[in-house]
């Protein structure tokens, strides 16, 4: 089978769906290396190195928006592949080839607010089309395909639930070496609460810096470390008191090869998110035996289970005691760790090529 593959969240310094769309390709030309694997992106050169990895464009051009619904256009018609799988829910309007789909969340349908004027109006053309428009629909979970069923029109037996994977780098304890090198690099000396992910309202950080400052005892830091992304200033601000007492920092951007030492260093993962398609920054601090600390939403309470502390994602009360529990009680966090690696360890990125390639088939039959 020839797939083209849509590569253009994979950059440099990747978020959540830049990793699931690197990892999932990397397993799936590994997983299937007699099937051919077109790259689409408008950044050129992006994948990895295999034989049944091609790329279809050497040269960047500047805004995917257009790349993809012109420039994407002309590469197909020349590529024809059997198959396309667009991974961050839209596609070219009108495409003439089966194509699958990946929704990861509806947040700019449920939540419009936490995204930028521009990205809703061009999203609201194109986002309903491009689902309604595919052969099938991937949801990163079940949260996220019942919130789709609920928006659309679309025939259940179109949807399908493929869970994300974690890679082997987070699985494996770290050498004290390695740890000690992470922490002196990033000047990490005191214990810490970890959050990953980006620096954005939906994240609700102004929440959590408040159940810090009540619940965190002294001596304890915070550590966000992620990009900075929209209206990250008003919750930079939320956070700066704590910033000036030198009890919190953020890090910005943190390479992948430094999150595993990161994560098994902290005391427990914090991740009070308002709303999630997955939460992989969980996922990788369970495969790293490290207790998370989460909001009780859909997806995160089915992933955490009993294997951390649950909370409402408004309850400053609830948050703020969860963390002093985690600070002070030390055998509780290891006990907590350990379950947290044996939920893990079903997710991989193998696990979630196989059902993709699948749903690539079931589209095509």
């Amino acid at each position: 089978m020839r797939i083209g593959y849509d590569a253009s969240p994979i950059r440099r310094r990747r978020s959540g769906i830049g990793y699931y769309a690197s990892a999932l390709l990397d397993a799936l030309a590994a997983e299937f290396p007699e099937d051919r694997f077109l790259v689409l992106s408008h950044l050129g050169r992006v994948g990895p190195s295999r034989a049944n990895v091609v790329t279809t464009q050497r040269l960047a051009f500047p805004i995917k928006e257009l790349w993809m619904q012109l420039g994407l256009r002309r590469t197909l018609s020349r590529a024809r592949p059997d198959l396309c799988h667009f991974t961050n829910s839209v596609a070219p309007l009108g495409l003439d080839l089966p194509y699958v789909v990946t929704v990861h969340d509806l947040s700019l349908v449920r939540h419009p607010e936490w995204h930028p004027r521009t990205r809703r109006l061009w999203m609201r053309r194109i986002l309903r089309p491009s689902i309604l428009g595919a052969r099938r629909v991937l949801c990163d979970s079940e949260a996220t395909r019942r919130d789709l069923l609920d928006w659309l029109p679309l025939e259940e037996s179109r949807t399908a639930v493929v869970p994300l994977g974690v890679r082997a780098s987070f699985c494996r304890t770290c050498a004290p070496w390695e740890r000690d090198a992470v922490l002196l690099r990033y000047g990490l000396s005191k214990p810490y609460f970890l959050y990953v992910g980006n620096i954005e309202p939906r994240k609700n950080l102004p929440a959590l810096a408040d159940a810090f400052r009540a619940g965190a005892p002294d001596g304890v830091e915070l550590i966000l470390a992620g990009r900075r992304a929209w209206l990250w200033r008003g919750v930079a601000r939320r956070l700066g008191p704590l910033e000036r007492e030198g009890r919190a920092r953020r890090l910005d951007y943190v390479a992948e090869a430094d999150l595993p030492a990161l994560y098994q260093s902290a005391l427990a993962l914090v991740y009070p998110s308002l709303m999630e398609g997955f939460g992989l920054p969980v996922l990788e601090a369970m495969a790293s035996a490290v207790p998370v600390i989460a909001s009780d939403i859909e997806p995160l309470a089915s992933l955490v289970g009993d294997a951390g502390w649950l909370a409402p994602p408004d309850d400053v009360a609830a948050w703020a005691s969860a963390l002093a529990e985690a600070a002070r009680d030390g055998d509780r966090r290891a006990r907590l760790g350990q379950r947290a690696r044996a939920r893990a360890a079903g997710f991989t990125w193998e696990r979630t090529a196989r059902e993709t390639m699948a749903q690539y088939r079931a589209a095509l039959s």
